[in-house]
C-alpha cells in the first residue's frame, strides 16, 4: 500500500508512479518550505495547472494549506481533488450520494484512493473550522465507503463525536 506522508516530510508523495516532473517541482516545494512559503504555494499550483490529473499535485497542495492553517484554501483544494477524482470515476463528486458500490474502494491506488483520502482531509478540515456536524458528515461516509477503515477516519470520527456528547 502507498504510504502517504504529511507535506513537510523528507518525502511527499502519494503515488509510486509520480512523473518525475512533477517530482522534481514538488520536491523543490517541500525544500522552499521553510525559507519560501510564496514559494512554494506557486509551485505546488503550477503542478497542480500541470497535472489535474495525479493525486500528488492536489494532495500536497491542500497539506500545504492545511499545514499553514489555512483552511478555507484546503477546503477549496480538496474539492478540486475530489470533482478530478470523481470525473475519472465517472462518479457523482458529492460523497453524500455514495454508496459502496459506487466504485471499486478498496482500490489502493487511483483515483478511488484520492477520493478516499481527500474525503478524510475534507473531514479534518471540517473540524479544525468547527464545522463538527458536517466534518462528522463526510468522516461517516468515509467510514461507509472504506468500512476496514484503511484510510483511517475512524480516529477522526471519534473525535468529531467526542465533541457533540460533551455538549448533550
Amino acid at each position: 500500500m502507498a504510504e502517504v506522508l504529511p507535506f513537510g516530510s523528507k518525502r511527499a508523495f502519494f503515488s509510486a508512479s509520480t512523473p518525475p516532473d512533477l517530482r522534481r517541482i514538488l520536491q523543490d516545494a517541500l525544500e522552499a518550505t521553510t525559507s519560501s512559503p510564496e514559494r512554494t504555494e506557486a509551485l505546488l499550483l503550477k503542478a497542480r495547472r500541470q497535472w489535474p490529473e495525479e493525486p500528488d499535485a492536489h494532495i500536497s497542495l491542500y497539506k500545504f494549506y492545511f499545514v499553514a492553517r489555512r483552511y478555507h484554501q484546503a477546503e477549496a483544494a480538496v474539492w478540486a481533488a475530489l470533482r478530478m477524482a470523481a470525473q475519472d470515476l465517472g462518479i457523482t463528486r458529492n460523497y453524500r450520494r455514495l454508496t459502496p458500490h459506487s466504485a471499486q474502494w478498496s482500490q489502493r491506488q487511483g483515483s478511488e484512493r484520492l477520493y478516499l483520502f481527500s474525503l478524510k482531509a475534507l473531514g479534518v478540515i471540517r473540524l479544525r473550522r468547527d464545522r463538527v456536524v458536517q466534518a462528522q458528515a463526510v468522516l461517516a461516509k468515509l467510514l461507509e465507503l472504506d468500512p476496514l477503515d484503511e484510510i483511517g477516519g475512524g480516529t477522526f470520527l471519534q473525535i468529531a463525536q467526542s465533541f457533540t456528547e460533551e455538549d448533550d
